[in-house]
């Protein structure tokens, strides 16, 4: 029994090591937008957009691995 909930908790921790990767990867996209706006001030909506379509990917799949983890702890 104890070796099951041991080995639980080592997946849990398994699961949520990839969600430093979204944080990274998160501040990566938002210092290549001020970059690019830098660059060209004119083109800052389309960057935007494309900025916020990356922000939503990496949160789904942030999200996909909170789900998993909830499936980790329920059974």
């Amino acid at each position: 029994m104890m070796f099951v909930k041991s080995a639980k908790l080592l997946g849990l921790a398994l699961v949520f090591f990839p969600i430093t990767g979204c944080a990274i990867g998160t501040g990566i996209l938002f210092a290549s937008l001020c970059k690019a706006v830098a660059y060209n001030p004119e083109a800052d909506r389309d960057i935007f957009i494309y900025a916020i379509l990356g922000f939503a990917l990496i949160e789904t799949f942030a999200f996909i691995l909170i789900g998993v983890a909830g499936l980790i702890l329920v059974f």
